[in-house]
């Protein structure tokens, strides 16, 4: 969707008292050959544009602070300590816990 069909849905949506199911049913109604949304995204939607004031996607990836991509000893030992302790935990739950990506986890 581009930025004057989302600005248009939002406008329904609040005509509808921000019910996303009526909101998407009319956008459809009055839109026909358009994309229709689910009422997911219209929720998505408004959420984004309230907390960034825009309707550009933003990565919550690309927000945080990058990680150094290098795996190093203190690092290494911090993973291997906690699969040693947690042995079922999954790469992304120990990437988690560490505070690393779990690409990193793969590394080790």
């Amino acid at each position: 969707m581009n930025t004057s069909e989302r600005v248009q849905l939002l406008l329904i949506y609040g005509k509808c008292n921000r019910n996303a199911r009526e909101a998407t049913r009319m956008y459809a109604q009055q839109y026909p050959d358009r994309y229709h949304p689910n009422r997911t995204y219209v929720q998505k939607l408004e959420k984004s544009l309230i907390e960034t004031g825009s309707f550009n996607r933003t990565n919550a990836v690309q927000q945080q602070p990058r990680v150094n991509q290098h795996v190093n000893e203190v690092i290494e030992n911090q993973v291997l300590a906690y699969v040693h302790l947690n042995p079922r935990s999954s790469v992304r739950h120990v990437g988690h816990e560490v505070g690393i990506p779990k690409t990193l986890v793969h590394k080790i």
